[in-house]
């Protein structure tokens, strides 16, 4: 293993064709306008995108990161990295060391064999991620990546120790949130609920980048490469609403934005996809129990409505 406790973040680029890439402890900026390379050990790592797209196939599964996006990789694992582009190619690769990971999971859940009765990488000394490609507004952890980028991206040294910690404790407490949707879906086997997961993660994801078009649901089927009937079920059991009231949401928390910056109804409702002022007052007043033109400052989106 290769371990640093080194206060910057390392640039690499020719290196990393020569290496295994089973890091301890280390946060790589690459930049290449062309890679390729094969993987049989991996370190545990987030690779973050940053500029241009970064493609790794594991098991099969090919897997894009870009901005806005990361990708878990567990330890000890082998994939394919692959990129080309006409402008350099950048992107984070954290790696987090064993030890962090058991000693945060440790300091969380008090005993490791004790992590949610072991939901994720049973009877394993360290948990096995869901290794899939998150948005960064998805959950704590991405929250906190969209944080980072830019700070790693300045090459400004700060405090590394502490970091692998936050992002192992945060790494973690995302994964027991997306563990908890995982086994709310209908299914007795692990194998089929976690095929499931992922296909729902692709229409929600459909829908945080479509929600201010008409997306009808054999669309949404489509691009999960699900059934109608398995969509709308399985979407309310993992994330407790329906793909439609999720569309609603983001349009109503995003026209609360829009009229604290004093935008007028109609260009809102425009915006935002609804058919007109009138149907967008409607919902607003329904949501809120208030209607839009009363509204004019920033407050706190009612969960309780939304049930996200």
């Amino acid at each position: 293993m290769v371990s640093t406790t080194s206060g910057i973040v390392q640039r690499m680029s020719d290196e990393l064709r020569r290496r295994e890439l089973n890091f301890d402890n280390i946060v790589i900026h690459s930049r290449f306008r062309f890679f390729e390379k094969s993987v049989q050990d991996s370190g545990l790592s987030i690779k973050l995108g940053h500029r241009g797209a970064e493609h790794y196939v594991i098991d099969g599964r090919q897997h894009t990161i870009s901005p806005g996006r990361y990708l878990v990789v567990n330890r000890s694992r082998a994939f394919d990295c692959h990129l080309k582009g006409d402008e350099p190619i950048e992107a984070f690769c954290i790696y987090l060391g064993r030890e962090v990971v058991a000693e945060t999971a440790a300091a969380l859940f008090q005993l490791p064999a004790r992590w949610l009765d072991q939901p994720f990488g049973q009877g394993s000394a360290e948990p096995l991620f869901l290794e899939r490609v998150y948005r960064t507004d998805e959950n704590e952890l991405g929250r906190f990546l969209a944080h980072l980028r830019p700070l790693l991206a300045s090459g400004a040294p700060f405090d590394f120790d502490a970091l692998y910690y936050t992002l192992a404790e945060k790494l973690i407490r995302s994964q027991i949130e997306m563990e908890q949707q995982i086994q709310r879906i209908s299914s007795s086997r692990r194998s089929t609920r976690e095929e499931l997961y992922r296909r729902l993660c692709v229409a929600r994801n459909y829908i945080q980048d479509n929600y201010k078009q008409d997306i009808s649901l054999d669309e949404l089927a489509r691009e999960a490469a699900l059934s109608k009937f398995h969509l709308l079920r399985t979407y309310k059991e993992a994330f407790g609403t329906t793909p439609y009231r999720h569309v609603l949401s983001l349009r109503l928390h995003n026209a609360r934005r829009l009229l604290s910056k004093g935008w007028l109804l109609e260009d809102i409702a425009f915006e935002l996809g609804f058919s007109d002022r009138r149907s967008f007052t409607k919902a607003f007043k329904k949501a809120y129990g208030q209607a839009p033109s009363g509204f004019r400052e920033p407050g706190v989106l009612d969960t309780r409505f939304f049930n996200l």
